[in-house]
């Protein structure tokens, strides 16, 4: 696998002189090779590519099961150090990386626009000492690295305090004597600091012997009860920050299909009376179980059961709950020879033929119908609503729809039997959504009783289900509906709406980024640096 060199007894000049020969023109070709490299970009690229190299040595000397009988090879104390020293280092690689992620980062987000000139309004970027953040700069981020825009504005918030509030901790993490993690952990706990606090509970904890060695609680709690015992109120500050933070209440699909979870975090007294109210009743169901209407079903709940309906009982009992339910049915979408005919007629020169132009009242283009992934047409509102596993539905116009199954958005897959408790329980409104069973992207919804406006909005949150920015996930119906093209230029249409969160809307409002979208609503995003990023409406087929 390789020759290892270990020095347990002091070398003789001759054996000296032997192993300098042969490290030093390495040591001179990397020195070589650092100057002709500029930037710290064309380093890090570098660097990539030796990781991968180092990785396919790796895997091209692992051992492989030869057909279906295991092989083995014979390997010595060298072998299993070298593996360690690639393990070791792999891993202050990436600390390593860490780092300097975070001080490109927290430079980044000094980079700001200066007003030059008054009078005319000129601007320049400009780059601001460590600790400023320009607005928006957590965006380029998140469409650039692929992160939620939530976990951006985290990391660089962290990465700012990071290198203003550690950088003794951060320069020993470069050096690979303790991990980044650590340097990220205790900037966290910094965040409400002074600098005067920050610099002793930093300077405190490089001098402690042993910090190397500490665990995650260990530090987490040892850099809070510096701060709290050196500067209470910013301790105070972070712990109400940390809390605001993580309150809430989520739903998310489980992984088991047909059920969901739902998940609550907040203050531990409340929490405490919830489940202890829940636990009760469950308790007391447990004890005195209903008479099931199937006397052959003798099955017995689980506790855990029990529970969800206790939980469900507390909630739902003495509210009115109404609301929406949209029923997404993927559709093969068959268009009668007739239609066929006018579709092609339409798309020759014939200026007789050429589509009138759209009116600036929200209304789809003469002659196009529901299904066009440029907005519903509002002059036909089907009332069917597909509630078993396969069924077919057609219109006036002729086109005939082959359905299968149906998905609720963000809860996941459903079985008919469902619906129909949705529909018996909460009397909710269902609404259908044709996708094109081909890419799954929604093509028409139809519900009843809503004005125009209404129905383009719900067919927007429809088509996009979150914000269109780069990696943003926030529900659409909690977005707003931007014209692309800013109104009137741009018409109130399908194809010229689109779902965008407030924080993303604004950065596209004031410049910061800028957008266009096709007839069929893929948004190609351009950056301030001039990258480019595409997103897609929501598909069907991503949650399959």
């Amino acid at each position: 696998m390789g020759i290892s060199y270990e020095f347990y007894e002091p070398v003789s000049p001759v054996e000296f002189v032997l192993l300098q020969s042969l490290s030093d023109p390495k040591e001179r070709l990397l020195n070589q090779l650092l100057n002709a490299l500029g930037s710290p970009a064309e380093v890090l690229t570098f660097a990539n590519r030796m990781s991968r190299e180092a990785f396919h040595r790796l895997e091209t000397d692992a051992v492989r099961n030869a057909g279906s009988v295991a092989t083995a090879r014979p390997v010595d104390v060298d072998d299993m150090r070298l593996l360690e020293e690639a393990i070791k280092g792999s891993t202050q690689l990436a600390s390593t990386s860490q780092a300097v992620q975070a001080m490109a980062m927290a430079r980044y987000a000094a980079i700001d626009e200066e007003l030059v000139d008054s009078d005319t309004g000129v601007t320049a970027k400009v780059e601001h000492p460590l600790g400023h953040q320009a607005s928006f700069a957590d965006t380029d981020l998140a469409a650039a690295c692929q992160m939620a825009p939530r976990t951006a504005s985290s990391k660089m918030s962290n990465s700012i305090d990071a290198c203003t509030k550690t950088p003794g901790l951060l320069a020993a993490a470069v050096e690979g004597s303790i991990p980044y993690w650590k340097v990220s952990l205790v900037a966290s706990e910094l965040v409400s600091a002074s600098p005067e606090t920050s610099r002793r509970v930093e300077q405190h904890l490089l001098d402690t012997k042993g910090f190397d060695a500490w665990g995650y609680l260990t530090v987490k709690t040892a850099a809070r009860a510096l701060v709290t015992q050196w500067e209470e109120e910013a301790a105070k500050k972070a712990r109400v920050k940390e809390a605001k933070d993580a309150t809430g209440v989520w739903v998310r699909p489980s992984d088991i299909a047909g059920m969901a979870e739902l998940c609550a975090v907040g203050p531990a007294d409340q929490i405490a009376r919830i489940y202890g109210a829940v636990d009760q009743l469950a308790d007391h169901c447990s004890k005195n179980p209903p008479k099931a209407d199937d006397p052959a079903t003798d099955a017995k709940p689980t506790l855990g059961q029990l529970r969800l309906c206790a939980l469900h009982d507390l909630v739902t009992q003495g509210v009115d709950v109404s609301y929406q339910v949209v029923i997404q049915v993927p559709v093969v979408r068959e268009e009668s020879e007739e239609q066929a005919a006018t579709a092609a007629k339409r798309a020759t020169d014939d200026p007789e033929h050429e589509p009138e132009a759209s009116p600036n009242d929200g209304s789809p283009p003469p002659g196009q119908s529901a299904s066009s992934p440029r907005g519903p047409d509002t002059a036909r509102e089907p009332t069917d609503t597909p509630d078993s596993e396969s069924c077919s539905t057609s219109g006036e116009s002729g086109t005939s729809y082959s359905t299968g199954w149906a998905r609720i958005a963000g809860i996941g897959f459903i079985r008919p039997e469902v619906l129909d408790a949705l529909i018996e329980q909460f009397g909710c409104r269902l609404t259908r959504a044709l996708v094109d069973a081909d890419t799954g992207v929604t093509c028409e919804t139809s519900t009843t009783a809503y004005e125009p406006t209404s129905k383009m909005r719900e067919f927007v949150q429809q088509r996009d289900q979150t914000c269109r920015f780069p990696m943003c996930t926030r529900a659409a119906i909690r977005c707003d509906i931007d014209h692309v093209i800013e109104w009137p230029q741009g018409p109130a249409a399908g194809h010229n709406l689109a779902a965008l969160c407030r924080h993303h809307h604004d950065a596209k409002t004031k410049k910061h980024w800028d957008y266009h979208m096709s007839d069929d609503g893929v948004c190609t995003w351009t950056s301030r640096t001039g990258r480019t990023y595409v997103t897609y409406p929501d598909s069907v087929h991503d949650a399959s």
